[in-house]
């Protein structure tokens, strides 16, 4: 899959090592478990990269905010344009 050395590459963010690494294997099974897959193929790296970015740059979890009367609407999944290369396999 990715390793921490590919995305600060990719990314430019050099200073959240534990952050990165702690996340890694959490998209990678959300990967696996979105798509039906036993392995990553390496052409997820791309959409494994922006998840990671995105988890890192969330504040946790707020899709919507208003600021009359104050309301606030909590996402808990990824935004469509993050899983649009992900391809599903239906399992028989």
């Amino acid at each position: 899959m990715i390793t921490l050395s590919e995305f600060k590459d990719s990314t430019g963010i050099k200073n959240k090592d534990e952050q990165i690494t702690a996340l890694i294997p959490i998209v990678e099974e959300h990967i696996k478990g979105y798509c039906n897959i036993q392995e990553v193929p390496d052409e997820y790296a791309i959409n494994a990269i922006r998840m990671i970015e995105y988890q890192l740059n969330k504040r946790s979890g707020v899709q919507s905010e208003s600021l009359s009367r104050h309301s606030v609407t909590y996402s808990n999944d990824y935004p469509p344009d993050l899983l649009k290369g992900l391809r599903r396999r239906l399992r028989w």
